[in-house]
């Protein structure tokens, strides 16, 4: 998948969770601005480097980064962690199975 299609479908999926959950403007662009930082750097880690280790080493290292900017850059996200774990997780696993479809 390429660098776009993976940002454009993350910021698609995560950001409707974000506005189900509740984010407005600043903490919407505090979002943006978290997945424009670490997803093009996962994609590439999970371009380089095969295996599920790798991967779980990854996907939690984007949860722990997002995490944190939400706790202490937000306006009042509640709930930032869980929000960053159910975010991440929801739009991995979507995007394996879009990754099998195409």
């Amino acid at each position: 998948m390429s660098f776009v299609v993976s940002l454009a479908l993350t910021l698609l999926l995560e950001g409707t969770l974000a506005l189900l959950w509740g984010f407005r403007r600043r903490d919407l662009l505090l979002f943006t601005l978290a997945n424009v930082l670490t997803n093009p750097l996962a994609l590439l880690l999970h371009l380089l480097f095969r295996g599920w280790v790798v991967v779980a080493a990854v996907e939690l290292a984007a949860i722990v980064t997002e995490g944190l900017l939400f706790a202490r850059l937000s306006e009042g996200i509640r709930g930032p962690w869980l929000f960053s774990v159910f975010a991440n997780a929801f739009s991995f696993s979507l995007g394996l199975v879009i990754d099998k479809i195409i």
